[in-house]
Parts: structure tokens; sequence; C-alpha cells
């Protein structure tokens, strides 16, 4: 399955009022491919890189005849609501995929390859045990590789309730730098051999919220659940609303983009996610290879091409419905807007964000101002809109 490659602005357009852009954009958004010497030359000397789509004159009152976007009818199918069988569901679920699998003794009394070893063991470097390396009642399957190399082969063909010494070496690239490349002596006894239990219950109680999220009780653990449920629904209900507007609007409305705008975007959203993703030597179609399941370049650009067309229509269409309304830019809002994006998305300045959203710091600053009145224009359609939610296409109120 290819990636989906979403482009900075509908992203934006998404979910700029839940502060929450900043982060699309810094993962798959804007994309492209290299095509030409002049944007290879653009990456090696940033500074004298420009955006195409910056050199591009339009009158948006051309490109865009407006249909209705004032008092739009809109019906979603999702009520958004949190249901004491929503949470319920919810928390035992995550509950489940969290607990560990619950084992029953067998009569084996040799470890052989694919068995689960109920084990003690202690650790030692230089004769002295180390942090992390001492463990009680575990149980390991050995062949999943889950310790380093030697260990779990180590145990092959003991006894139950024998004790083996294993001299190891952890490995050079190891994270703990105490721990790369050591030599060890791990001391394993095999308490007992056995296998998971089919038949056991999962059952959801005091004892297991303490020990794994935090909680006295199930009840506070649920609250806890609910409260996460609510926050998701209402970034998710910004969301959709958002998108089934702009939906709207593209049915309502006739948009001609014009030939040099859509190249000139296109060629900027291909620097950028070259810029962005191929600073290390590799190359566009070794990146492609190894991180889109084969794609062709030609394939990406037309992928590309296909998304930048669907975002400058509703930009344009933002744009009319902005000068049409009078929206300008506040610029305190709008700083306001670029500190949520940076303490939201771990960008140490506002240069940083803007870099990473266009050809050069100006040009991506000059692209987020854009997106932050198209923003506006939207939240003014939205204000004026009659949103109905938990209803179906046909209008019937969902059960």
């Amino acid at each position: 399955m290819k990636k989906k490659m979403m482009m900075v602005l509908l992203a934006a357009v998404l979910s700029v009022s839940a502060g929450a852009c900043g982060k699309e954009k810094q993962n798959d958004n804007q994309a492209g491919t290299q095509t030409d010497d002049k944007q290879t030359e653009a990456l090696d000397n940033e500074e004298n890189a420009t955006a195409k789509a910056d050199q591009v004159s339009y009158d948006v009152k051309k490109c865009v005849t407006l249909g209705k976007y004032s008092g739009l009818q809109v019906s979603l199918p999702n009520d958004y609501k949190v249901t004491k069988e929503r949470v319920d569901d919810y928390a035992l679920g995550m509950a489940q995929y969290n607990a560990q699998p619950v084992y029953k003794d067998t009569d084996k009394k040799k470890v052989e390859e694919g068995d689960t070893v109920n084990i003690d063991y202690e650790g030692k470097k230089d004769g002295v045990a180390f942090e992390g390396g001492t463990a009680s009642g575990y149980n390991l399957t050995i062949g999943s590789n889950s310790f380093i190399d030697g260990f779990e082969e180590g145990l092959v063909g003991v006894k139950v309730g024998q004790t083996v010494d294993l001299d190891l070496s952890f490995p050079e690239n190891y994270p703990s730098a105490d721990l790369a490349g050591a030599a060890v002596v791990f001391t394993v006894k095999v308490n007992k051999i056995v296998v998971e239990d089919p038949d056991a219950k999962f059952e959801l109680n005091d004892e297991f919220v303490r020990q794994n999220y935090d909680c006295d009780t199930v009840e506070e653990y649920k609250e806890k659940v609910k409260s996460y449920l609510k926050e998701e629904n209402k970034t998710n209900k910004e969301k959709d609303t958002r998108q089934e507007v702009i939906n709207i609007l593209l049915e309502n409305s006739k948009v001609t983009i014009p030939d040099e705008l859509m190249e000139a975007r296109l060629e900027d959203s291909i620097l950028i996610f070259t810029n962005r993703n191929c600073t290390d030597g590799t190359t566009l179609k070794d990146f492609l290879t190894t991180n889109y399941n084969g794609m062709t370049e030609e394939d990406f650009r037309s992928d590309i091409a296909n998304e930048v067309k669907t975002n400058l229509q509703t930009e344009l269409i933002l744009e009319a419905i902005a000068q049409e309304e009078g929206v300008k830019l506040e610029e305190e809002a709008f700083q306001d807007y670029v500190q949520q994006q940076m303490e939201a998305n771990g960008y140490a300045s506002a240069e940083d964000f803007y870099k990473a959203n266009g050809v050069t710091a100006k040009s991506g600053e000059t692209y987020e101002r854009k997106v932050f009145v198209c923003n506006r224009a939207l939240d003014l359609v939205i204000e004026n809109a009659e949103i109905r939610y938990g209803v179906a296409p046909d209008g019937a109120e969902q059960s």
C-alpha cells in the first residue's frame, strides 16, 4: 500500500483551529520529486532557492466562480458523543491489548526451540550485577530473539530446575554505552516450561489498573478513558466538519487553476519534499524505494500533482471568499498561531517552522500567511452554516 501524501494547505485547513496542522506538515504533507539541475542546485544552496509559486501573479476573481457558501446545510453521520458503552469497550480493549498473556504449567522437563520458559536471571559485568539485568519469573519464548545473541540458544537443552551460566557479549551498537560490546555472564535458572492458556479470561480489576495505568480503581481508569475519548471526538468533529464544508465548497464552485500556478506549486512541493527527505546523499529514487514501496518517480509526481490540484482548488475558493468578505490577516493572531505550531511540534524558532513548510523560510512564511487567511475564511463559512451531527446523508437521524 502506498503511503498517503497529503499536501500542506489541505492539512492546515482541516486542523488549524485545533493547532495541529504544523505536526501534519512535518510528516508527509508537502511532497514531490527531484526534476532538474536547478532544484539540486537550490538544495545545495538554500539561500539562493526561491518559491516559484511566489513569482506567479493571478487574479483570484478570474480563477473562481463562487457558488453558495453562506448558510450551507451540512450533515455528518457521527454524533461525536461518548457513550458509556463506548468507554467500557475502549477501556477493556486497551487493557486486553496491554495485558500479559496468561500461561499454564506443563510437565515438560527439557527446553527446546519454540518453548516458553519461566526463568530467573541475573546479569553481571566484571562480577557486578548491572542495572536492568535481573528478573524473576520472566516468561521467555525461545527463538523470539528478545535477548542478546546466545541467551536463548544457551537455554536449549537445559532441564527444568537447572541453573546455567551464559558467557555472552552485548553487541557493539547496544544503546547503553556501559554495556555496548561488554562481556557479561548471565546466571539463569529454568523454573518451568509453560504454554499460553487459551481458556484464560481477562479480568479488568483494580490491581491491573494500578499496575498498568497509575489508577487506584477501574472507575478512575474509565474516567481517564472517557476524558481521552472526549478530546479525541472533539478533534475529529472539528476536522470532519471542516473537511465536509470544503467538500461542499468544491462542489458549489467552479475553479480554473492557471497552468503557470499549477506547475509552480508542483515544483515547489517537489523541492520541499526532496529538501526535507534527501539531505544525506540519498537519491529520490532510493528514498521512494525504501519508504514508498518502490514507487517510481513518475508515479510519485503524478500522485503529488493530484494533491496539488485539490489543494489549489481549495485555496483559491477560500481566497475568493476572503476577498468577498473582507477577511484580512490579523498580525497578532497570526503570531499566536505560529507560536502554537512551534510549541506543539518542537520547532526551535519561527524560522524553523517556516523552513519546514517552504522552499525557504521567507517563502514558508508567505505560504503560512496565506493558509492562515484561508482558514479564517473557512471559519467564517462554518460559523454561518447550519450543521447537524448524527444525521445520515439522506437526512435521517442516526439511531
